[in-house]
């Protein structure tokens, strides 16, 4: 206390402002701090609500893109085999249609085949009906001229071989 007084401090003005002081901090503890810790307190826990909140938020965003990503890995699945299944698709068409064709032109060339078959028929009856015809022409001509029969009968026999062999030796050679 002597201190106190050399120094010009009296010691019960200071106990006046210790206690005014302490008074004081009664005060804005009851009145000050205490809303204000129960502000900050209250904060305190909303943010900390929030920052749940957020991280449950975050934990749902992850499951969705992993969902995401899941059914677009299944998307890509089912495109590939829709196009596999496509082309798989096409390719049976591509082999029908040539053996399509195939047919067709075999149709066609057998159907050639037998046009030619008949035309070369045709041709041999022509053929024939003409020879018959000439034959008969000739067998006219010959009685015209009043051949003994023996010469008759040769000259016809000898005709009708030479018409029979070329219709043998003629279109087709088989001999009809």
């Amino acid at each position: 206390m002597e201190v106190l007084e050399q120094l010009g401090i009296e010691w019960r003005v200071m106990v006046v402002n210790l206690a005014g002081f302490l008074v004081l901090l009664a005060l804005l503890k009851k009145f000050a701090f205490g809303p204000i810790g129960n502000i900050l307190a209250e904060r305190e826990r909303e943010v900390a609500a929030d920052i749940e909140e957020a991280e449950r938020a975050k934990e749902a965003a992850l499951e969705d893109k992993r969902g995401m990503e899941e059914e677009l890995a299944k998307v890509d699945e089912r495109a590939a085999a829709i196009v596999a299944d496509a082309e798989k698709s096409a390719e049976e068409r591509r082999e029908e249609i040539l053996q399509r064709a195939e047919e067709q032109g075999q149709q066609i060339v057998a159907e050639g085949e037998r046009s030619v078959e008949l035309a070369m028929a045709r041709a041999r009856e022509q053929l024939r009906g003409e020879t018959a015809e000439i034959a008969v022409q000739v067998s006219e001509r010959a009685l015209r001229e009043a051949l003994d029969d023996k010469r008759q009968a040769a000259l016809v026999d000898a005709f009708i071989e030479d018409i029979e062999r070329a219709a043998g030796d003629g279109p087709g050679g088989d001999g009809s």
